[in-house]
């Protein structure tokens, strides 16, 4: 099975709201049909940070949805965010939005939300889940509070300091659940290491250390790298695009299960 993947899409960053909404879709799905065009794989894993906006979103899906049999895709932080008021009306809470797409991806043909659960594709065994980090020190809740945007657009109805933990808690109960049931393919937003090729210190608010790694191969994003590790037998797959102004190449990454 060949097993095309990225992360950190930032759509909304690439092609700009439009107050015209023909043509901001026509925009999105031209940029999504570009990013396919060059896509062999069976399978595409797409490991969150789709966008700003459930529309955008689920327009790059229905694209995909005409290019591959099965589109596996878990949520990031950026899928969270409610960045104006008009968005904190409609939905309230974060998890509100969260629950709008999954609910509204599951109905485009050949689309497998990832949200705490497991499938198996022609005798591969998939499973995922956001995960989310966990600041702990007064400095990891320094960078929390007055760095991360996170803290200002995630909404959980909960006092700000303890949003981290309360999603973090959530994402381990479910992990914690696959021991002693491994699978084939592990995907993640967050990376459950710091990535070796990382040009940056860890940071607490950008991995999400796990007590065993589940599966031989795990997709994953959050930090904007492009590249592939290995830690202590597993294979981690990294294809971040990012914003623009980091310039990352804008193209799917592959690898082929079993390898």
């Amino acid at each position: 099975m060949k097993i095309d993947y990225v992360s950190d899409l930032h759509i909304n960053h690439h092609v700009r709201f439009n107050h015209n909404q023909t043509k901001w879709e026509q925009q999105t799905k031209l940029w999504a049909e570009k990013l396919m065009e060059k896509g062999t794989g069976d399978v595409l894993i797409v490991a969150g940070d789709f966008s700003e906006w459930n529309k955008q979103a689920l327009w790059f899906l229905e694209v995909a949805s005409l290019h591959y049999k099965h589109v596996l895709f878990g949520t990031g932080n950026h899928d969270r965010y409610l960045i104006s008021k008009k968005q904190r009306e409609k939905y309230g809470m974060s998890s509100n939005r969260i629950q709008e797409f999954l609910d509204e991806a599951a109905g485009i043909p050949h689309i497998v939300p990832m949200q705490r659960s497991v499938v198996t594709i022609d005798d591969v065994r998939f499973a995922g889940d956001g995960l989310w980090y966990r600041p702990l020190t007064p400095e990891d809740f320094s960078f929390y509070m007055g760095n991360s945007n996170d803290s200002v657009y995630i909404w959980e109805g909960l006092p700000i300091r303890e949003t981290p933990e309360f999603l973090y808690r959530e994402a381990m109960d479910w992990y914690r659940s696959l021991d002693g049931h491994p699978v084939d393919v592990m995907l993640s937003h967050v990376p459950p290491v710091h990535p070796p090729i990382s040009p940056y210190p860890r940071n607490a608010c950008y991995d999400c250390p796990v007590e065993f790694l589940v599966a031989p191969h795990w997709v994953c994003g959050h930090q904007h790298i492009q590249g592939e590790f290995r830690v202590a037998g597993t294979t981690f797959h990294m294809n971040a695009l990012g914003y623009p102004s980091e310039k990352l190449p804008l193209s799917l990454r592959s690898f082929d299960f079993p390898n």
